[in-house]
């Protein structure tokens, strides 16, 4: 799959479809635009000069990548001692006829809790992308 950002200063390349694109309400997700895929890092392919963001209102588990043309977010990654091999890619990055069928879900991290950030997040809709609700 290939996607880039909206000046197409950044091109994301991924070895295969998500397994679904995750819509998250937290305080990060919700403004920044992610509708994210998950992916192991050996899988995405990223193109093109990026800046990053970590977050200073809480403790920073996660560094925002994003384009400095247009603002577009590319992807998250682990920080610090949060060192998995996983990533998040922003799946709005990519043309919607490569994204259809793939299952959607949104989640509330909103009621993520500080004292477990690792517990289960409450999936509180669902969809496939492509029909006309998912995206």
């Amino acid at each position: 799959m290939k996607g880039r950002c909206a000046c197409g200063q950044v091109h994301v390349s991924l070895a295969r479809r998500p397994d679904y694109v995750n819509f998250c309400n937290c305080n990060l997700c919700r403004p920044i635009g992610g509708g994210w895929g998950y992916f192991a890092s050996a899988e995405v392919e990223i193109t093109g000069e990026t800046a990053e963001f970590g977050r200073t209102d809480i403790e920073r588990w996660l560094t925002t990548h994003f384009c400095p043309g247009c603002g577009a977010a590319i992807a998250w990654t682990p920080y610090g001692p949060n060192d998995q091999d996983r990533m998040g890619v922003n799946m709005r990055l990519f043309p919607l006829a490569e994204l259809e069928g793939i299952p959607a879900v949104w989640s509330n991290g909103l009621a993520m809790s500080d004292d477990d950030p690792d517990g289960p997040i409450e999936r509180t809709g669902h969809g496939t992308m492509g029909d006309g609700k998912a995206f």
